[in-house]
């Protein structure tokens, strides 16, 4: 798997394209927020991104056979008020930068497991 080839799914507008880079029993965790299975972590990224667009922006990647390791600004530009995002409550026209480190587990080409973490403040961004 090529991680910028994740990347371009990621930031594409059909929440289907990430399906293929992860396997069916994926694990996903973020702190305390732990979820598995591929469908349920794809609910929940398509439940992140309502109202919101998201783009990923590598910074450093190292990536092995079995392992990627990303420092990444998640970046959101919301296009309408979010207070119920699992994430962090957007405001209209209010985009905003998260640094995150990101490390995952890769099995036969795929995702397996997912850890993310992030730094506690948001940067403001210019609008994209």
């Amino acid at each position: 798997m090529r991680y910028q080839d994740y990347l371009d799914a990621y930031n594409c507008p059909d929440e289907g394209a990430k399906a293929c880079f992860f396997t069916e029993d994926c694990k996903f965790q973020l702190g305390e927020l732990k979820v598995e299975g591929r469908d349920a972590m794809l609910a929940m990224f398509a439940n992140g991104h309502i109202g919101v667009k998201e783009e990923l922006r590598p910074l450093h990647v190292l990536e092995t056979e079995g392992y990627i390791f990303a420092e990444l600004d998640a970046c959101f530009m919301p296009f309408e008020d979010t207070p119920q995002n699992f994430f962090h409550p957007f405001k209209r026209g209010e985009p905003l930068s998260f640094r995150f480190f990101a490390s995952y587990e890769i099995r036969d080409g795929r995702i397996s497991f997912m850890r993310l973490a992030h730094w506690p403040a948001p940067s403001v961004i210019e609008p994209f």
